[in-house]
């Protein structure tokens, strides 16, 4: 539960593996969209 891709506050990007709070719908690090 701790380890998931679908969290509710964050998200980890599938390219760069970049932390993003939930809100921001694309990677601050690489730029990848997260849909």
């Amino acid at each position: 539960m701790s380890t998931t891709t679908e969290e509710r506050t964050t998200w980890v990007c599938d390219n760069c593996r970049g932390v993003t709070a939930a809100d921001r719908k694309r990677c601050r690090d690489c730029g990848t969209s997260r849909y």
